[in-house]
């Protein structure tokens, strides 16, 4: 993509990048102790929903894929995801899902 957007590491803000299947950046971002954001470049994405709208699954391109029930691997610990919410994002082409964890 033309132009990278590369986050920046705050102070005391806990931040991992993890690669997608394409050698793409994502970025985990811990928000609080029960939420994460994920995100990165992504030209395209698929969800899914439930019957009352709720996003069930959230597929970057590339990966990683989310699921409710499903894990992901933060800071050396496995989590459980227990929701997902579609971020707005400022950036063309960038996409950014808050989800929420439980150990």
């Amino acid at each position: 993509m033309g132009n990278k957007f590369i986050p920046k590491k705050t102070s005391g803000s806990k931040m991992e990048f993890v690669k997608n299947r394409y050698g793409d950046d994502r970025v985990i971002e811990k928000i609080n102790p029960t939420a994460l954001r994920v995100y990165g470049e992504s030209i395209m994405n698929r969800q899914s929903v439930n019957q009352d709208g709720d996003i069930t699954m959230f597929d970057f391109e590339g990966g990683p894929c989310l699921t409710i029930g499903g894990t992901i691997k933060f800071m050396k610990t496995k989590w459980t995801i227990t929701s997902i919410t579609e971020e707005e994002s400022k950036h063309e082409g960038l996409c950014s899902v808050r989800i929420g964890v439980k150990i």
